[in-house]
């Protein structure tokens, strides 16, 4: 399943245990990385760009979610809220502010996040592997937001 998977850490030391372990998956073929970012929540609030996966490409999507999270740091066209917010599928919206919020309400002050675009079968192998050295996941399949895209546009 292609989805979006944000892994948040109390420690930038433990994000970069995550992303190393996100590649080692990626290299061996349990999954399939389109590519990452890292963000930090500052002491102050504020949420920045630590590090883009310059090998991969993430969607629109990941873009404007890496936006969204970023208080708009992070260069996209819209946010995901707005993206999947205009659609005319109101459950599809919902599904989007509430990704994100329940992703902020983790990220708090002086944690560390992956947002990663991937492909993969069986969800416990990164699970066990990120929840092993403290993260916690989120995941959102790709197929709920393109859909609410879709919509957005007219399609069926």
């Amino acid at each position: 399943m292609h989805r979006i998977v944000v892994t948040v850490f109390d420690s930038e030391t433990e994000a970069e245990a995550g992303k190393n372990k996100l590649l080692e998956l990626d290299s061996e073929g349990s999954i399939g990385s389109y590519g990452y970012a890292v963000i930090a929540k500052e002491a102050d609030g504020t949420v920045i760009l630590k590090e883009l996966d310059r090998h991969g490409t993430l969607s629109p999507f990941a873009n404007s979610l890496l936006a969204s999270l970023c208080d708009s740091a992070y260069p996209a066209e819209e946010s995901a809220a707005t993206r999947a917010g205009d659609s005319a599928d109101s459950n599809k919206s919902k599904k989007a502010e509430n990704f994100i919020r329940e992703v902020t309400e983790v990220l708090l002050p002086n944690r560390v996040a992956i947002v990663a675009e991937l492909d993969e079968e069986w969800p416990p192998i990164l699970d066990r592997r990120m929840e092993s050295i403290g993260g916690v996941m989120f995941r959102w399949e790709l197929s709920e937001v393109e859909h609410a895209l879709d919509m957005q546009d007219g399609g069926v």
